[in-house]
């Protein structure tokens, strides 16, 4: 069927004699067929002739061992397997380990390719019923006895055999397998350095030939949408409209001259989102296969180790916004790149936001529930990428999704550490944007301590003992505590406010308590003491309205209740003149700033 659709049914028929149907034969790679076709001729010349239309048996024995290694093969290079009835076979244990016996038969086929060759030359200036078929001896020889490959033979330059990138590729390659020297003195991969030099030198044809050689461009399709994938692998984009290969009319050649990562790159690029599709499917089984996913070459064939990720990673970031779970199992396939995999799910997790169905979620009792993850990581490897992926949200300017993320990875240790400091950084609020994100923290804090911390559950605590971290959770508390007091003094509610900060004993009542509230001071949390200038602010300020309404209050009032009033006012005196003798020993970081200081002082004049 080949040979009729290339060369046309004559030759089909017998026309031309052995040669033209044993070239098609070979150029398919079929053995098989080209026996049966040489044992067709054997009879009309088994006595050594030369002839135009006879075969010699050197090349009958040449073609009977190529028949051994194919056995049931469809081709001699093919690795099928039969119906799975046997193990397939390859190459390199064929063609690039040929035997003594088939070198023999190979110099003896070269012979007649040369003088075959003398022939068409004397031949060629004269008229011969046979030249037209002659070219196709001189073809099958070169492709039996390896001495040229038949795309640079000068005489047959003219004979039309090589007319497509495919007829180039095939006699190049093909010449290449038959440099094996298996008399190298080095043996080993030294006895193949001849076939790595052919199969480079084509690489680098391949690649100077440069993909307008073989493309045919049409006028729709934009290819920019894995641009990032080609830089990644340094391939420029010089296409900008969609080949109407889809990018394998340049990809083929650069996969059967082994540049493999130019290649995938390419494809990629070239082919839009259904080459992306393409080049990431058979990176990853060139990768699964143990293949150098690199350009070979003379001087170096260090694989790429950047390529196969990026097109994975590539291909799963055009999934996830459509489902999540299929980014993730692209990305898992990876899975000889641990790191990058764990980068890529973390990536995967903050821009989809898909926590549930990636993570799951926390049970009453605190553990979590089974999701996609789960199927690909053991249960302390998902907390392990959960918990990173949290910092990568805190670095990126994301702390609501770092403390879901840890919420789900059971770090209540860095989830406390994360809520109090965001607590502590909108506890006094200037602007809208700040009250928001205050609002925000306090009720993402009150809610987590109403699911996780009430009705007795344990759980959070008893991970932050084993953490050795319990005064986190004290500090989380006086932060709310905090927030509430800060509350109360924007509401005017001052009464109150200093109610609650006399609960929390942050300050000292009596000169008596003074050393132990300030050591008490120095084991507060940092977040804390950043920010307890705004505390003894709010406190005095808390203080001088009581004393001021208190004071008010009182005119017109009987003897006794005017001392009662007066007992008081000098209570709130004496906090006032504790609250200023403590803030000073504190020497803190806010009363740096002289204003704040200096309305501190003011507020307890006001007070005299």
């Amino acid at each position: 069927t080949f040979t009729s659709i290339v060369a046309g049914s004559e030759l089909v028929n017998g026309q031309g004699g052995v040669w033209p149907q044993l070239y098609y034969a070979l150029r398919c790679g079929d053995a098989l067929a080209a026996e049966s076709i040489v044992k067709q001729y054997a009879a009309s010349n088994n006595n050594g002739d030369e002839s135009f239309s006879g075969v010699d048996p050197a090349v009958l024995h040449i073609i009977s061992q190529l028949v051994e290694l194919q056995q049931d093969q469809q081709t001699i290079f093919g690795d099928s397997t039969n119906g799975n009835t046997r193990s397939p076979q390859q190459v390199e244990k064929s063609l690039l380990s040929p035997s003594q016996t088939m070198l023999q038969s190979r110099r003896q086929v070269c012979e007649l390719y040369e003088r075959t060759k003398t022939r068409m030359s004397s031949l060629s200036g004269g008229a011969n019923v046979e030249m037209p078929f002659v070219p196709y001896r001189a073809a099958c020889l070169a492709l039996l006895g390896g001495a040229e490959s038949i795309s640079e033979v000068s005489v047959l330059e003219s004979s039309g055999l090589v007319k497509t990138v495919e007829d180039y590729l095939y006699a190049s390659l093909w010449h290449a397998l038959h440099l094996a020297d298996t008399t190298s003195s080095i043996g080993g991969e030294g006895g193949l350095q001849n076939v790595s030099r052919a199969v480079a030198r084509l690489g680098k044809l391949v690649n100077q030939w440069g993909p307008s050689y073989f493309e045919q461009q049409d006028d729709f399709g934009d290819v920019s949408a894995s641009s990032a994938v080609a830089a990644a692998a340094g391939v420029a984009s010089a296409a900008q409209k969609m080949p109407v290969s889809g990018g394998w009319a340049y990809t083929l050649p650069l996969l059967a001259s082994q540049q493999y990562a130019t290649a995938l790159a390419y494809l990629a690029e070239a082919g839009g989102g259904l080459g992306l599709l393409q080049a990431t499917h058979v990176g990853v089984l060139m990768d699964a296969a143990g293949l150098s996913v690199s350009d070979y070459s003379n001087a170096s064939n260090a694989p790429s180790q950047t390529l196969v990720p990026m097109l994975v990673a590539s291909f799963s970031a055009s999934l996830q916004w459509l489902d999540a779970e299929a980014a993730l199992k692209y990305l898992v396939l990876l899975s000889s790149k641990g790191k990058f995999v764990k980068e890529q799910v973390q990536r995967l997790l903050l821009e989809t936001r898909q926590f549930e169905t990636l993570a799951g979620k926390l049970a009453s009792d605190g553990s979590r529930s089974n999701a996609a993850l789960d199927s690909y990581f053991s249960k302390s490897h998902v907390s392990s990428i959960l918990a990173d992926g949290a910092n990568v949200a805190i670095q990126s300017g994301k702390p609501a999704d770092a403390a879901e993320l840890l919420v789900l990875s059971g770090h209540f240790g860095a989830l406390f550490t994360l809520m109090n400091r965001e607590l502590a950084a909108y506890l006094v609020a200037s602007t809208q944007e700040e009250f928001t994100k205050r609002q925000f923290w306090f009720n993402a804090a009150s809610q987590f301590h109403a699911i996780h911390l009430a009705h007795g559950k344990m759980y959070v605590q008893n991970a932050l003992e084993s953490e050795g971290r319990m005064s986190l959770g004290n500090t989380f508390q006086l932060l709310m505590n905090l927030v509430v007091f800060f509350d109360r003094c924007r509401e005017n509610q001052w009464e109150g406010a200093w109610v609650l900060m006399d609960n929390l004993n942050l300050l000292p009542k009596a000169d008596s308590e003074m050393t132990v509230k300030v050591e008490a001071f120095f084991q507060l949390d940092n977040c804390v003491k950043q920010i307890f200038h705004h505390v003894v602010l709010a406190a005095m300020e808390a203080l001088c309205h009581l004393f001021r309404s208190l004071r008010q209050d009182g005119a017109g009032v009987s003897i006794q209740q005017q001392n009662t009033i007066d007992q008081r006012l000098d209570e709130l005196r004496t906090h006032a003149r504790l609250l200023v003798t403590f803030s000073r020993l504190l020497n803190l970081p806010g009363l740096g700033d002289g204003d704040t200081y200096v309305r501190i002082a003011q507020l307890e004049k006001n007070m005299m």
